[in-house]
């Protein structure tokens, strides 16, 4: 899902920088977030008896559209203000609809109160009304589309973290499976970096987003000592073997090695095992004796 914790800050910012009042809502239409309280005209409609659920069902109309074409859809609301729907696409499908406006164009404003009137002549007061329609945000065609252009480029600054963090998550996975694959092997940091394509400083990031403070040749040795223990619980060959095995030679390093991420020696570690596994199999036989 993308992070709309973040778009909607983003959009905050927007609000903060251009007074461009936005929300962002689910796909049925549910708000998830706005940026600020509606504009006094807005108010004043949905303070009206059932005014408010025609701007429900008129906001629901845009964002299905904005939904249905994929990509922005700007009309006119239900009471004759210029909106702005914006599906927020990943992969290609609709996951969240933005929607900005509660502005006019700059075409004649009389002519754009007349035709508002004759949608909203339900409403009460029709001169309070009026005021509140001429203070209303103007903006020329271009700065509109400027408007939610702006828009989109927070949406894709979301989709792009969203898509690095995808992107990282499947990486890291790339490079542990490697590591699985081979850390009998001798490897090294350029080694798996030109295995796998990427940068030294890749792989670095790599581990480090895995678990904070990891690095690469410390998930090689996680991996090998892994291999260690069970070969040491599970069969009777002698250490030295073990560790030539798991691709670490060095007797007496792997011997430091182990007991540093173990605890112990690999002799005490499998001694302890041994016994661990004698006291289940007594255990065990204790119990069907009984039986």
């Amino acid at each position: 899902m993308i992070n709309l914790a973040r778009l909607s800050e983003l959009l905050g910012y927007l609000y903060d920088m251009q007074g461009l009042q936005c929300s962002v809502h689910e796909l049925d239409g549910k708000e998830i977030y706005s940026s600020k309280a509606r504009s006094r005209y807005c108010d004043l409609i949905c303070a009206a008896k059932g005014g408010y659920q025609r701007c429900l069902v008129c906001d629901k109309e845009g964002i299905a559209e904005a939904i249905k074409r994929k990509k922005p859809y700007q009309y006119r609301c239900h009471a004759g203000a210029i909106d702005t729907a914006i599906p927020v696409l990943l992969s290609g499908e609709a996951v969240a609809v933005i929607l900005f406006g509660q502005l006019l164009d700059d075409s004649d404003i009389e002519e754009q109160w007349a035709k508002a009137q004759s949608q909203v002549a339900w409403y009460p007061n029709q001169e309070e009304l009026h005021q509140a329609f001429y203070s209303l945000p103007r903006m020329s065609r271009r700065e509109i589309k400027a408007c939610y252009e702006l828009v989109n480029a927070c949406v894709s600054e979301t989709r792009m973290e969203l898509l690095t963090t995808l992107n990282d998550s499947e990486n890291a996975q790339k490079l542990e499976l490697y590591i699985a694959n081979h850390y009998a092997q001798p490897l090294n940091l350029s080694g798996i970096g030109k295995a796998l394509n990427m940068s030294v400083s890749r792989l670095c990031a790599l581990a480090a987003g895995i678990t904070p403070g990891m690095t690469v040749m410390r998930l090689v040795t996680a991996r090998r000592i892994a291999a260690a223990q069970s070969l040491l619980k599970d069969s009777a060959s002698p250490i030295r073997d073990i560790a030539s095995r798991v691709g670490i030679p060095d007797y007496n390093y792997f011997t430091k090695v182990f007991k540093k991420e173990v605890g112990q020696t690999p002799s005490a570690w499998r001694k302890q095992q041994q016994q661990q596994q004698k006291y289940l199999n007594q255990q065990v036989n204790s119990q069907f004796e009984q039986q």
